[in-house]
């Protein structure tokens, strides 16, 4: 009943490899059955009335093939095998301990089942192999071994045949269909494995970003129960998870209110505020996202917060500091064209406002007044510069209330300032405006208990259709003009004129003629002699600058004096003069005459260089004078000026003299004059010119007289050309006088003649 190998091999399924595990454990039961059947057949023996040997010898073949299959070094397929003989072999021998008992061979059917377990062709064909060669060869050789005596041995073999070929088809078919639905089982298996790999991959990405971020990430409940708390939640929060998964999420809101179902918050980010557990509270940005089960209702909450409080606290500073800055830009763009002091246009923006004027001037006629103060140095010598940038503030706001309001008021620098008049009607109305600007600057300046007032000297530029002047052309014409002004007595208006500019060519011309008569030897020194009014005798002399040029012939101190001082010619003139009278005073004591005084005018500005104290102490080492031979004029408005003042001590400490001069014309306090260490009072010539007139007491020669003795200063009337002048002073008690009645400034030799005759001058009764 053998079917061929080949058709055999080709029927049976080939399967796949069984895995290990699942191998094992099909094999594990096989041999747990090998080992009840290699028990059961020496107990079948003995029951049968079989020997113990015959029991012994039976069993032998079996316990060999379970040797085999227990053992592991083989190869499975090997054991496999063993273990299927082993379970036909079993069968065989309760066939013949049963003498052939057809009930015994049944046992091939209960057995055969086992070997498929394997699910591979060896094991299988190998137990069919045996009952066919069981059944047919051994039945056919020994009939006797295999079925019963009484039996017919060919129909017995066909039944067992019919009945195994059945078996072996069930078991064939059963295999078949198991390998199909394991193949299918286990596609669905690796499949479904697949899946939930990716899953638990995906999920473990995602805890492993929860646990690691530093965001705190949290889930509750519909109902706000706290479900999950990640390391960035109790970093942000305080809390441990222990202590809060849990609880209600309201344990969290720093004033914030929470709906009672969290699942009707809407997904997004919001803004919230958070309590931590130590009581702080922080801005949070928090977003929530709804967690939905299978059929799509929500399961819980899940909610990212963040603290922005920092972020928001930045942002603010940012918005803080870009309004800052824009306020800076603005106050810098304001500064870039506007004064500091007094708010009015700078030069920029003054410039900028004249171009844009004058590219339509073919059409309108636009104005330029430039206004200089007079006497503005005098406030700030006197009082400071406190008080002198409180008068140009005070002038800046009147110059803007005294002008259209479209015109354009700019302070240039220092005390000059400029009007823009666009579109004007003509001339007059022009003139109207700059004469209505001086009328503003005679109101008095009130600062403290003080009060100031100063004038202005205006120059003006009209243009016109035909006009080519650019803005430095106008500008300059202006300055021109400002100039005449001011040369003309001050508080003046002047509307430029095309001959102003040769006048002013002119006055070019004397400056540089002037700057080369002090090198080129063309100036010289006259003195006038002072007199001491009780003796008659000279006591001293004035040193007085004269420039005798070889163009222009004398020329007296009113012509070039004033053009030293405003181009600072003055300073080498001072220190050439200061040279020469030093000098001479050497000569005439090297000649035997008595000691002299020498009284020296300085500039204003010298008292306010600090150098003069420098020169005079250079000229007397250099002329070996004793520096108290020496005295310095300084005019009253200016000798008390916080820089001047400083300059005539640094002269007093060298020991030389300080003298106010024309004493009555300025606006001195006596608070300041008797804190400078002065010497002695000169009584201005217009003072001293009245005395003539009238009585001397109640004159103003009469309170300086009187004001230099009760501040023990001596009094020195300058000016002096009528004997009544004369007698008035000394009535008042005047001791010293220079003027015309005594002498008018002569050469060095005349003063040396005078002193040499010792003929007083005037009659000493």
């Amino acid at each position: 009943m053998s079917l061929p190998y080949g058709r055999a091999a080709l029927s049976l399924p080939r399967g796949r490899a069984m895995p290990a595990e699942q191998w094992e454990t099909h094999h594990a039961f096989v041999l747990r059955a090998l080992t009840v059947l290699l028990l059961a057949v020496p107990a079948y023996a003995l029951l049968r009335g079989h020997g113990p040997v015959t029991a012994a010898l039976n069993t032998v073949p079996l316990l060999l093939l379970v040797l085999v299959a227990r053992a592991p070094a083989l190869h499975r397929s090997t054991r496999a095998g063993a273990a299927a003989l082993g379970l036909m072999v079993t069968a065989a021998l309760a066939v013949q301990l049963s003498g052939g008992a057809t009930e015994a061979h049944f046992l091939f059917f209960a057995l055969l089942p086992l070997a498929a377990l394997y699910a591979a062709r060896a094991p299988f064909l190998l137990a069919i192999a045996f009952v066919a060669a069981h059944h047919f060869l051994l039945g056919t050789l020994l009939p006797h071994a295999v079925f019963s005596h009484d039996v017919d041995p060919l129909p017995m073999a066909g039944l067992h045949a019919a009945f195994v070929l059945l078996e072996s088809w069930a078991c064939l078919v059963a295999w078949r269909r198991f390998d199909d639905r394991r193949e299918q089982i286990e596609q669905v298996v690796a499949q479904r494995t697949g899946e939930l790999q990716a899953q638990r991959d995906e999920l473990a990405r995602l805890a492993a970003v929860v646990q690691s971020t530093d965001d705190a990430v949290i889930t509750t409940t519909p109902d706000g129960t706290i479900t999950s708390w990640n390391p960035g939640a109790e970093r942000l929060y305080g809390w441990p998870a222990e202590e809060i998964v849990g609880r209600h999420a309201s344990l969290l809101s720093g004033g914030d209110p929470l709906p009672r179902d969290l699942s009707v918050i809407p997904p997004g980010s919001q803004e919230r505020r958070h309590r931590r557990r130590d009581g702080s509270v922080f801005d949070a940005l928090v977003t929530f996202s709804l967690i939905r089960g299978e059929d799509g209702r929500p399961t819980g909450v899940a909610g990212i917060s963040r603290d922005i409080s920092g972020s928001k606290r930045r942002e603010a500073e940012a918005r803080a500091t870009a309004r800052l800055l824009e306020k800076q830009a603005g106050e810098l763009a304001r500064r870039a064209l506007h004064d500091p002091l007094t708010g009015l246009a700078n030069r920029t923006l003054m410039q900028d406002r004249l171009e844009h004027a004058l590219a339509d001037r073919r059409v309108r006629r636009h104005a330029v007044l430039l206004l200089d103060l007079d006497d503005f140095k005098v406030v700030n010598d006197e009082a400071g510069h406190e008080a002198g940038d409180a008068v140009l503030t005070a002038v800046a706001r009147r110059l803007e209330s005294s002008v259209r309001p479209a015109d354009t008021v700019a302070r240039l620098g220092g005390d000059e300032f400029v009007v823009l008049m666009e579109d004007v009607e003509g001339r007059r109305d022009v003139v109207t405006v700059a004469e209505r600007l001086l009328g503003a600057l005679r109101e008095p300046v009130e600062w403290g208990d003080e009060q100031f007032t100063v004038g202005g000297s205006v120059g003006v530029t009209l243009t016109d259709p035909t006009d080519r002047r650019g803005m430095d052309d106008l500008l300059r014409d202006a300055d021109l003009a400002m100039y005449v002004a001011k040369s003309g007595g001050k508080n003046r208006v002047r509307v430029f004129e095309r001959g102003m500019r040769e006048e002013v060519a002119a006055q070019d011309e004397l400056v540089r003629d002037l700057r080369a008569a002090v090198s080129t030897g063309e100036l010289r020194v006259l003195y006038q002699p002072q007199v001491d009014l009780r003796t008659g005798a000279v006591t001293g002399v004035e040193a007085l600058a004269r420039w005798q040029s070889g163009s222009r012939g004398l020329v007296e101190p009113a012509g070039f004096i004033a053009v030293a001082e405003a181009t600072g010619v003055i300073d080498a003139i001072d220190d050439w003069v200061i040279g020469e009278a030093c000098a001479q005073l050497r000569s005439w004591d090297a000649s035997g005459l008595p000691e002299l005084r020498m009284a020296v005018n300085v500039s204003p500005r010298r008292l306010a260089t600090g150098d003069l104290a420098v020169t005079l102490a250079a000229a007397t080492r250099a002329a070996g004078l004793d520096p108290a031979r020496l005295e310095i004029e300084v005019p009253e408005a200016v000798a008390s000026g916080p820089d001047a003042a400083a300059g005539i001590r640094d002269v007093r400490a060298l020991g030389v003299h300080v003298a106010i001069d024309d004493f009555g014309t300025g606006s001195s306090s006596l608070a300041r004059l008797q804190d400078l260490p002065l010497d002695r009072l000169k009584i201005d010539s217009s003072s001293v010119a009245l005395l003539a007139a009238g009585s001397a007491s109640g004159s103003l020669a009469d309170a300086v007289i009187a004001l230099g003795n009760s501040l023990g200063l001596e009094v020195v009337a300058e000016g002096v050309e009528e004997p009544g002048q004369l007698a008035a002073l000394r009535s008042l008690g005047c001791t010293s006088a220079q003027g015309h009645l005594f002498g008018s400034p002569v050469p060095a030799a005349a003063v040396e003649q005078m002193v040499r005759t010792g003929r007083p001058l005037i009659d000493a009764a």
